[in-house]
């Protein structure tokens, strides 16, 4: 029987090795190039004996699906084999067999096409198929890099080959960890006999086959079933066999041996070595995996490394980490939650921080692990997160423990050279220059707790000493080199003593056997040549030393805020003192010069002393503030909608009052150049403003000596020197780097937070009742039922089955799910129908316990009605349960659907159906799932978790989502049976404490490939090979199903193996176990006793566990209290889920999931953007309707209904039958509307504007995009009440804008808003809109261009240009005189467009149609009497320049002094002005004439023609000149600008403005027109009033008549009235008439329910446009219902698309996206 289990052991080796070849093949052949034939050839021959004892035990004749396994074997023993295998199976079935067989199976069966691709090349010519690389390349590929399966992950780690000639260990492949425990009849291990092949199987596990199975048992037949991926494995037997002929065409295989194959290429040269690196397949990986420490300690930055005994750095660690991690208060209060937590914590917890640590350093054991089974050592002060932070924090600690040593050997060294120095001659005083390494130096460096004060003592260091550092490393290179030769001597002298030879000769032998040895290369050491080593150089110290502290003096006084040393004052000035150094350093300044670099040096010693740095740097971490202020781009740029909108103006705020993801935000605004963020330069003092003033008096001399106040200055600018210019700065950089961090670390956070309530959910149970019915029976996994969609309707809707594994079942097209079942298309319908009969029918045949909707829209509610139809239809028809409909988040399906993991998985269906089967997944186990992004690929990464998440570091994020993965995998424990039946093992069981990606993927390939099952954890150690610090990491978190195992195998079943419980405890809880059943210990059975409890957990209560606990520990077993109440829990419920019952979403959580909005993006007060779907209307009552009061419109003889305003019925009773058939919608009552996010929408039509209004189709047109404001959030009913009024937009009052920051500074921004808008107004002046308008005076011209144009014009000639005040204005540009134009405003109104011209311009008061008339009646005339004026005898070119006109006329009164000379010229300064200069005596007086239209007009009068103005001034120049006196009107004068008054009428025609109008100007066009009164025109009846003339139509006759007084408004009104009745019955056609009905404020009397005519509230005349009726056909009176003509069908008839209400300006523009800014 020995020989017989040796044999199979043998056996068992050689299959192993024969399985493992794929691997070794892909080793480099220079590897295989070192063995010779021999050694081959005796490998083959013994492969041979052995297969020859064993042909009867084992058949040995590879099976295809077996993959490399048979074909290795093959290959081992030769030909003739070879050729045998390869007949019997190549040629054996064609593909129709093949076909045939995979149906049947339902497998995949390889087929060996490749084989015979093989041997076709191996009849080419010499070399070609093995020199074909892209061939190569492409199988190797195959192997590699296809797919995502752990088939596919196995041939992976086969490819991984080492480099290394030389086989050892090290060159394992990914699963040689057993190796080591295969060992031969001597004990070596069978790698150091055999150095080419490696075994996988271990003698025992092939044993337990065997007797499982039967003596004829082919491993390699049941490793076929679960084997998919078989042509990969083929794909090596093409690789790995093509070979070169033979010169004579023999066809043979050659060893892999054998060096026949140059053109070979290893993966390592095919393949980058980052995809090799990405994979896991680099040597190192390999290391990892041998390595018995778990993986994510073997991967840390910063290795674990134990502790020596009687060491006190765990102490010492252990309050370093309690004061750094869990004491210290963090710069900003970035979470709240850490602050309450560091309060409750106790000097108890070092304790248990050095428990840990201790655990983790020297025990190798991972935070999980401690956590679970180590509570009493770290309870209650420390959770898992806790422990994640000290294990964090030991990296931290490590790092800056081996830098303090590394700093601390130099400082050694440094103080060992300077001592050499000052050695060599003792005599000597010290030089000056030295500063010597003192205790105290070494003692400050080792209590350096952090690494900026780490960073500070280093660079201290190096501003004294970086200039010896050369010297000194010469100096010890040279001891170092002469301690080697003395040991060598050493050596050679007792040598030589134990030989009897000369010691001596032997040491000089050694010393002339010294070879001569080059220099080695220096070590660079960064060259200092700034200011300060200049200063050094010129030997300046001594000076700074006059300055009377040192630095680290003058940094304790600091510290302790008080002068601790007192400054020594030097007996002379500071000059005098610098005398000596005037010179140094070839300096040109003399003393002056020495002392300005002294006061430098002094000021840099100060700025690097450590000790000043720290307390700086508390100070200003306490005391710092923030200001913040936009840029011109983010002035622009952050609106309300922006996340920094409450921080864009900060003043003084605290950085400690920074909270959670503020100073990020800031910082990404900063970076995006949108905020500037400075950190306060000063700092407040403990008793004064500023702390440098606090400073420079520690450094003061207290005397009033004038050398002791020059010594203080040069004090105090060294101080202000190393603060504002060095010190400072730093630390300020260091505080921003502080706040950035604490600010991720808190977003950070906020991620894990975000994934664990993904992870924290447990799988879904089912609600349906299973007493009736086994088919609903969940024991073997809940059946799911998933629908998803897109809201497209061209794309397809999915529906598939999903039952437990999450093996998917079936799946359902449902095209037509999104349409609509009242849809008009009969086709539609039915389509719909379908879908839902098929859906039906789906659920009918699979039976599912829920149904879960992606929750992707709005759309999926529809659908769940729909299916909850479906269910109803199926509980009456086939007595169907009701079963739960589940809508669920599809952010994490999206994002599976769309993955390289989902495409490989799921690789031939859409991505919707992908989709649907990763949330029926979610719903059964969401930590499964979502473990399933967590490959090489990174795609958990593409998850959202937080909206600043793009702001982490990619490391930082993916080791938080790794720690949360940890802790949640470890509490839920990993079946790793169930893990390699469903294939979606890998990624879950590379999270189990000890283990790691590499660990995983090789312990899941294991069970694999030998196709067994894990039956109890002590296999992990006796099957796995797994090390003990690994085993016991994993070994509680790994379960086990005990009872599916049952009787299919026998091997002993622990029960506890499908616990919590460790296996270091078992024996603990047997006890308990015997001990609750009272057994006699004789009679005891632990296992039966186990079992039994577990049927009877109850029992277990009566123990008294602390007693037991006691007794342990009393034993030496440690503390034990909470893990016996552990093990008492867990016997009561085996691995119970602690994760948290799955819970339908709520109302809040539904509506953020349809919308895909959050509280932080959509929230009441929020501006957004709507679209208007309708108007809502209020039907009328029946009593409503019979008091309704219809409306007949006097001006179009139309009804109109009271309810709906509809004005178009020509009769009475029409209005009665549109109210009897139902037609009236009745009164609007609001707006609907539809915002972006698909949300429904309501605007009340109180609501819609600031003013009242009645109609809202007046303010808005379906299908416009208006801005508003969410008042209300209905999520039950997914809609929003808005508001769209002007003063909710503005929101000056700050009603509904995000809250601002208490430090907002609120007077800079309204600054910059003024000083924004002054800006605008500025450019608005200096720009000019180019104008699409034909008319010969008209061009697209400057200001300055018209100028220029205008100098070669006549007088008189104008031209028409854009105007800088806006699109709506234009100039009128006129020549007065030579060099002088007049530039006249033009106001445009009713535009089509922006650069079209206005249909009515406006002239200050006056009103034209059109540019012509603008010409004729306004510019033409005053050129006229401009030109009159021009060729008076006494006009002057003077440019109405004062002193010249006096100059003038006192000459001509020289000449002539009886005369009283005046003269006339043309106003430069004020154009359209001329100054009348006159000297009546000896005082000249200047007076201005101006240019209007109607006249000339002087001192408030107006005179029509140069004559009557002359002749007036003559007769009263001695009168004085009024000054704000109201205008004398007299008969026979004109008002200005275009008004009349009344007795103008009767002017002759001659002086009219028709007068003047140019030739191509019709005038009867002018003469028929009614005359448009202007601004200065008062109140008068209007024209119609008037009694006709016959000849009214004549040119002559007048236009008005007078009114003697003004009238009351009674009276006024109805003149309106009979004027309108009388026009519009009597009066002729006129150009004007035609017309558009205007309805502006301005002009037209709004004769409604609610105004009287606009009048004064004083009840005087109001002098402006705004009060004069307008008398033409388009001032028609609007009046309202009560009798009045309503105004409704003169809008009807308008050419302007936009309605108008009475309360809204004509000017308010409606295109699409404006804000309804109506009023303001």
């Amino acid at each position: 029987m020995a020989d017989f289990l040796e044999s199979e052991a043998e056996e068992s080796e050689l299959d192993s090795e024969e399985d493992d070849q794929p691997a070794e093949r892909k080793k480099p052949k220079r590897k295989a190039a070192v063995q010779s034939d021999d050694e081959d050839e005796e490998e083959e021959d013994d492969e041979e004996r052995l297969r020859e004892e064993l042909k009867d035990l084992i058949d040995d004749a590879p099976i295809e699906e077996s993959g490399s396994d048979g074909e290795d074997s093959d290959a081992s023993v030769g030909p003739k084999k070879r050729k045998k295998s390869d007949d019997e199976l190549d040629d054996r079935l064609e593909d129709e067999d093949y076909d045939l067989i995979e149906e049947n199976l339902g497998v995949k069966v390889a087929r060996n096409k490749f084989k015979r691709l093989r041997r076709l090349e191996d009849d080419d010519s010499d070399n070609e198929g093995a020199d074909d690389p892209d061939l190569e390349r492409e199988v190797i590929a195959e192997k590699l890099f296809v797919g995502g399966s752990d088939e596919e992950d196995e041939n992976r780690s086969e490819s991984a080959a080492p480099r290394e000639v030389e086989y050892d260990d090290e060159n394992e492949d990914m699963e040689s960890d057993a190796d080591d425990f295969i060992v031969d009849d001597d004990g070596r291990p069978i790698a150091e006999r055999k150095k080419k092949r490696k075994p996988i199987f271990t003698d025992a596990s092939l044993q337990e086959g065997q007797d499982i199975f039967g003596v004829d048992f082919d491993y390699d037949e049941f490793e076929k079933y679960g084997e998919e991926d078989y042509e990969d494995e083929e794909d090596e037997d093409l690789d790995e066999y093509i070979e070169d002929e033979e010169e004579e065409g023999e066809r043979r295989r050659t060893k892999k041996g054998k060096p026949k194959r140059p053109s070979k290429k290893s993966i390592f040269e095919i393949y980058e070595p980052s995809e090799l690196k990405r994979s896991h397949f680099t040597d190192l990986d390999n290391e990892i995996r041998k390595t018995d420490v778990p993986e994510r300690m073997q991967i840390r930055d910063v290795p674990i490394t134990a502790v020596e005994e009687g060491s006190t750095e765990l102490e010492d660690e252990a309050e370093w980490i309690y004061k750094q991690a869990f004491l210290k208060p963090p710069v900003s209060k970035a979470d709240a939650q850490e602050a309450r937590d560091r309060s409750r914590r106790g000097s108890s917890t070092v304790v248990k921080i050095r428990q840990a640590l201790d655990f983790m350093r020297n025990q190798t054991l991972e935070v999980p692990f401690i956590a679970f089974y180590r509570k009493e050592y770290v309870q209650p002060e420390l959770s898992i997160n806790d422990l994640w932070k000290v294990y964090k924090y030991d990296a931290k600690w490590c790092q800056l423990k081996q830098r303090k040593e590394n700093l601390l050997k130099l400082l050694e060294n440094m103080r060992e050279f300077q001592l050499d120095k000052v050695m060599a001659d003792p005599d000597a005083p010290i030089p000056d220059t030295m500063r010597l390494i003192k205790d105290e130096d070494i003692e400050r460096l080792k209590n350096v707790q952090t690494p900026e004060e780490l960073r500070d003592v280093h660079t201290h260091f190096l501003l004294y000493y970086s200039h010896d550092l050369p010297e000194m490393q010469k100096v010890q290179r040279a001891k170092e080199k002469k301690r080697q030769i003395e040991e060598k001597k050493k050596q050679a002298r007792e040598e030589a003593e134990k030989n009897g030879e000369d010691p001596d000769e032997a040491a000089a032998a050694v010393e002339a056997a010294l070879p001569d040895e080059e220099e080695p290369t220096e070590v660079k050491y960064a060259v200092r040549s700034g200011p300060y080593e200049l200063c050094r150089k010129a030997g300046l110290e001594p000076l700074v030393r006059k300055f009377g502290l040192s630095a680290e003096q003058f940094a304790e006084n600091v510290r302790d805020n008080y002068q601790r040393h007192e400054v020594e004052q030097p007996p002379v000035p500071p000059l005098d003192a610098a005398q000596e150094y005037a010179g140094a350093g070839g300096s040109a300044g003399g003393a002056a010069e020495a002392v300005r670099r002294a006061v430098y040096m002094c000021g840099v010693q100060l700025a690097r002393e450590p000790l000043l740095r720290a307390t700086l740097r508390d100070a200003l971490r306490e005391r710092a503030t923030l200001t913040v202020r936009p840029t011109a781009k983010g002035l622009k740029m952050i609106d309300e909608t922006h996340c920094c909108c409450s921080l864009k103006y900060l003043k003084n705020k605290p950085v400690r009052d920074l909270t959670g993801d503020q100073f990020l935000k800031l910082s990404m605004a900063a970076e995006d150049k949108l905020l500037e963020i400075r950190i306060s330069e000063n700092i407040e003092g403990n008793t004064s403003p500023s702390y440098l003033e606090e400073l420079k008096q520690l450094y003061q001399k207290d005397e009033f000596a004038a050398t002791v106040q020059a010594w203080n200055d040069l004090r105090a600018e060294a101080v202000t020197l190393a603060l504002t210019k060095i010190v400072m700065p730093e630390l300020r950089r260091e505080l921003h780097a502080q706040l950035l961090q604490e600010s991720k670390d808190y977003v950070l956070k906020c991620c894990r937070r975000r994934l664990y309530d993904w992870l924290k959910v447990a799988p879904y149970e089912s609600r349906i009742s299973e007493d009736d019915d086994d088919e609903w029976d969940a024991s073997n996994g809940v059946r799911v039922v998933s629908v998803a969609y897109v809201p497209e309707r061209s794309q397809c809707a999915f529906a598939c089955a999903v039952v437990g594994g999450g093996e998917v079942a079936d799946h359902l097209r449902l095209p037509h799910l999104l349409c609509r079942r009242t849809a008009w298309d009969p086709l539609e319908r039915r389509n719909k129908e379908a879908d839902l009969t098929a859906l039906r029918k789906f659920i009918l045949r699979k039976k599912p316990h829920v149904i879960v909707i992606g929750g992707e829209s709005r759309e999926a509610l529809n659908i769940k009605a729909d299916v909850s139809e479906c269910i109803q239809q199926l509980i009456e028809d086939e007595q169907f349960p009701r079963i739960p409909i589940e809508i669920a988040d599809n952010h994490v399906s999206k994002i599976y659907s769309n993955s390289i993991r989902g495409r490989n998985d799921f690789r031939e269906y859409p991505d919707v159906l992908r989709q649907a089967i990763c949330q029926a997944r979610l719903l059964q186990d969401p930590l499964m799932e979502i473990s399933q992004l967590c490959g090489p690929d990174e795609e958990i990464l593409c998850l959202r978790y937080h909206p600043l998440q793009d702001q982490l570091n990619k490391e930082d994020l993916l080791e938080g989502i790794e720690l949360e993965f940890v802790n949640r995998v470890n509490e839920v424990g990993v079946d790793v049976n169930e893990a390699v039946l469903t294939g979606r093992g890998t990624e879950l069981l590379q999270f189990v404490c000890g283990l790691g990606p590499r660990k995983a993927q090789a312990l899941i390939k294991l069970f694999k490939q030998t196709n067994q099952k894990l039956e109890n954890r002590t296999q992990l150690v006796t099957v796995c090979h797994m090390g003990p610090k690994v085993f016991i990491n994993c070994s509680g978190f790994i379960k086990i199903d005990t009872n599916s195992l049952g009787d299919s195998t026998e091997a002993y079943i622990e029960v506890l193996d499908g616990s919590r419980v460790h296996p270091e405890t078992y024996e603990w809880a047997r006890k308990m176990a015997v001990d609750a059943l009272e057994y006699e210990d004789e009679d005891a059975n632990p296992a039966g006793a186990l079992e039994e409890i577990l049927e009877a957990p109850e029992r277990l209560k009566d123990l008294d566990l602390d007693a037991f606990a006691e007794e342990l520990e009393r034993q030496g077993f440690g503390n034990k209290s909470i893990t016996l109440y552990d093990i008492r829990a867990e016997l009561n419920s085996r691995y119970k889920d602690l994760r948290v019952p799955y819970r339908s979403p709520t109302p809040e959580e539904l509506f953020d999931i349809l919308t895909k909005e959050s509280p932080e993006t959509f929230y009441v007060g929020k501006m957004v953007l709507a679209t208007v779907v309708g108007i809502t209307h209020r039907k009328p009552q029946r009593e409503m309707l019979d008091q309704a009061n219809p409306v007949r419109n006097d001006e179009t003889g139309l009804w109109e209904c009271p309810f709906c305003h509809k004005n178009d019925f020509p009769e009475l009773s029409e209005v009665w039958n549109h109210f009897d058939a139902g037609a009236c919608p009745g009164q609007a009552t609001g707006v609907r509307i539809r915002l972006d996010n698909g949300l429904s929408g309501y605007i009340h039509i109180k609501n819609l504007s600031d003013r009242h209004v009645t109609d809202p189709t007046e303010r808005v047109r379906i299908g416009q995009t208006i801005h508003c404001r969410v008042l209300k959030i209905d999520v039950e009913r997914f809609s929003v009440d808005c508001s769209s009024k002007s003063s909710d937009l503005l929101d000056k009052n700050n009603e509904w804008r995000p809250n601002k920051d208490p430090y907002y500074d609120q007077d800079s921004e309204e600054k910059d808003i003024r000083k924004d808008k002054e800006s605008k107004q500025t450019k608005e002046r200096m720009q000019y809109v180019k104008r699409v308008i034909v008319h010969p005076s008209f061009r697209n011209i400057s200001f300055v261009e018209a100028e220029k144009l205008m100098e070669k014009m006549a007088q008189g000639e104008v031209i028409v240009r854009p105007s800088s005040k806006g699109s709506d204005h234009l100039t009128v540009t006129w020549k007065v005189a030579e060099g002088i134009c007049q530039h006249i405003d033009v106001r445009e109104e009713g535009k089509e467009n922006a650069f079209s011209l206005g249909r009515s311009l406006w002239i200050q008061g006056s009103e034209f149609e059109d540019l012509d008339e603008i010409i004729a009646r306004y510019v033409t005339p005053m050129a006229g009497h401009a030109r009159d004026l021009i060729a008076y005898k006494y006009y002057k070119p003077l440019g109405g320049m004062r002193d010249k006109a006096e100059e003038l006329l006192k000459e001509e009164k020289s000449k002539n002094a009886n005369k009283i000379h005046y003269v006339i010229s043309a106003a430069k300064n004020h154009p359209g002005r001329f100054l009348l200069s006159y000297l009546p005596r000896n005082k000249c007086t200047h007076e201005y004439v101006s240019v209007t239209p109607d006249g000339y007009k002087f001192r408030q009068r107006m005179f029509d023609s140069l004559g009557s103005l002359l002749k007036w001034f003559k007769e009263h120049f001695r009168d004085p000149p009024p000054s704000g006196t109201p205008v004398q009107r007299t008969p026979a004068l004109r008002t200005p600008h275009g008004g009349m008054t009344s007795t103008m009428y009767h002017t002759p025609a001659a002086h009219t403005p028709a007068f003047h109008t140019p030739a191509h100007t019709p005038g009867p066009a002018y003469i028929n027109t009614p005359y448009t009164p202007s601004a200065q025109t008062p109140y008068m009846t209007p024209f119609a009033t008037t009694p006709r003339q016959p000849d009214f139509l004549t040119p002559v006759v007048p236009r008005h008549k007078a009114v003697p007084a003004y009238t009351e408004p009674s009276d006024w009104q109805k003149a309106a009235e009979d004027w309108v009745r009388h026009r519009s019955r009597d009066t002729p056609s006129t150009p004007r008439e035609g017309r558009t009905p205007r309805a502006d404020a301005r002009a037209t009397p709004r004769h409604d329910a609610r105004a009287t005519p606009r009048h004064d509230a004083r009840a005087t005349p109001r002098h402006d446009a705004r009060a004069t009726p307008r008398h033409d056909a388009r001032a028609t009176p609007r009046h309202d219902a009560r009798g009045h003509s309503s105004g409704r069908s003169s809008r009807a008839h308008s050419a302007r698309s936009t309605p108008h209400t009475n309360t809204s300006p004509r000017s308010m523009s409606l295109g699409d996206a404006t804000p309804l800014y109506d009023e303001n």
